[in-house]
């Protein structure tokens, strides 16, 4: 690195700290925005202070500089749309599902009756519906997925009077915690292996063990905070659940609703988790190929009905892996949105305004979303990071631990996207050091869990936060005290993999 280069990093950095600073004493307003900014900018001067570069499988080679410039942005801006189309979609088929349930009478009953039954019953509550939201993103192949459920659950949980926070925690929080124990499932995990070669069991007893530790530590912070709530009897943050539910006619009936989002639930569970690949389940396939195959004469009813991309249970992937990610549940939800309509007698009127208001309502949530992905754009056009990681690793001969963690923080933290990270420094790693592999997907799928739980370049993060109108201050003075015991723990995990 050239003294200039050491100059400017200087200087970028004392800015971003100076800029982090006025957000965190100035910026109640538009908090997330700001800080996303700041992440972009950095991400933006790291390009014209470093060389970027590429690795052929453990060989660097330098690409020169490529600095970001003005014309570059709107390139970078359709890269991130491209990347999360069918994430985008996935969100306003959410926010047109909930618009359309706010409309009806037996969805207010359910949450008001369920909000009644359980009142009094908050720690376990929230215990159990953390667990079923970490256990969901740890096996299912696509996170967004346990998504769906969450407006239902936060109108519950603030309707018995508890807190944003509770809430938040309850269901994004528990997510993000699933995707720090990644199993199964999670998107690090999926992507890892096919990109890598690795095989779905590698380390999975230490990501197990991640699981149920980061689970237990999470809750025991989540439940003194619901002690208090309840003690002080002072919440009242209705008002920023997007989808509250109010003015319930005691006519109504729930089991309508409950029966659609049960169906709901269950469609989208046995899509969205690897079956044949993670258990050697071939029972989904064998009924899809029966099912599509039907035919009366040359004509295949279900095959026409079903459509080109309806594939099998657990084949649900990613759009880079020729599959369909998101778009079949997208379908999926629209349909129920639709019958639920029906159902509940809501006019055609009300239908349209329903999810027009829905959708509205996820602008925001989407916005960050894709600016997100607008870093990760950057990250992917201007390949900043396997550079740092040469720099770090150019006079290493044998693995180390803490300097991983580091390549992996500084990869995900630039790149939500984790088949970018896979593909740029994941190569060098898995080839120089074949006989760590185990340890080397262990650090690089819980880091990514652990950046996308804690740092305002998370996508998910960014979605639950702009979406319950939680300040990004408010959400690490809550879970610094977890991040850091986590921290802790996953450095001495790794430390023991390593060297014992």
């Amino acid at each position: 690195m050239t003294i200039t280069q050491i100059i400017g990093l200087i200087v970028v950095l004392g800015i971003a700290l100076f800029c982090g600073f006025l957000i965190v004493k100035n910026g109640k307003k538009n908090d997330l925005v700001k800080w996303l900014l700041l992440f972009i900018f950095i991400a933006i001067a790291f390009t014209w202070i470093f060389a970027c570069g590429t690795y052929q499988n453990t060989e660097y080679y330098d690409i020169g500089m490529r600095q970001i410039g003005l014309t570059d942005i709107p390139y970078l801006f359709y890269n991130a749309v491209q990347f999360t189309t069918d994430k985008i979609c996935f969100l306003l088929a959410l926010g047109a599902l909930y618009g359309v349930l706010s409309k009806c009478e037996s969805y207010k009953k359910l949450v008001s009756n369920l909000a009644s039954k359980l009142k009094g019953k908050e720690i376990i509550t929230v215990l159990v519906t953390s667990l079923l939201f970490t256990v969901l993103a740890s096996f299912l192949n696509q996170t967004f997925i346990a998504l769906t459920f969450v407006p239902f659950v936060i109108s519950v949980l603030l309707t018995m009077k508890l807190d944003k926070i509770t809430a938040f925690s309850t269901t994004f929080g528990s997510i993000l915690l699933g995707l720090l124990g990644a199993t199964y499932g999670g998107e690090a995990v999926v992507l890892f292996n096919q990109f890598l070669g690795t095989a779905v069991n590698t380390a999975i007893l230490y990501r197990l063990i991640v699981l149920v530790v980061g689970f237990i530590l999470y809750n025991f912070f989540t439940i003194l905070h619901v002690k208090k709530v309840v003690k002080e009897k002072k919440s009242n943050d209705l008002e920023d659940d997007p989808f509250k539910v109010e003015k319930v006619d005691k006519k109504a009936k729930a089991w309508p609703v409950v029966v659609m989002l049960v169906i709901l639930f269950v469609f989208l569970t046995l899509s969205y988790i690897s079956w044949e690949d993670s258990f050697g389940l071939t029972i989904f396939n064998s009924f899809h190929t029966w099912l599509t195959e039907l035919h009366i004469g040359e004509i295949y009813p279900f095959k026409l009905i079903l459509g080109s991309f309806a594939g099998a249970f657990g084949t649900y992937l990613d759009l880079t892996l020729n599959s369909t990610g998101l778009f079949n549940a997208v379908a999926v939800i629209l349909i129920v949105a639709i019958l639920i309509s029906l159902i509940c007698h809501v006019k055609l009127n009300e239908f349209i305004e329903g999810v027009g208001e829905g959708c509205k309502k996820m602008a925001l949530p989407i916005a960050l979303f894709v600016g997100s992905y607008f870093l990760m754009a950057i990250a992917y056009s201007n390949p900043v990071v396997p550079a740092l990681n040469n720099m770090m690793f150019k006079n290493v001969t044998t693995f180390n631990p803490f300097l991983t963690t580091l390549s992996a923080l500084l990869s995900t933290v630039f790149s939500q996207y984790f088949a970018l990270v896979t593909v740029t420094v994941g190569p060098y790693f898995v080839g120089t050091f074949a006989s760590s592999v185990d340890i080397i997907h262990t650090i690089f799928t819980t880091m990514n869990g652990f950046t996308t739980m804690i740092l305002p370049t998370s996508g998910l993060l960014l979605i639950g936060l702009s979406y319950l109108n939680i300040e990004y201050k408010s959400w690490i003075k809550y879970i610094w005290i977890f991040a850091i015991a986590m921290l802790v723990i996953l450095l001495v995990l790794y430390t023991v993999m390593t060297y014992i």
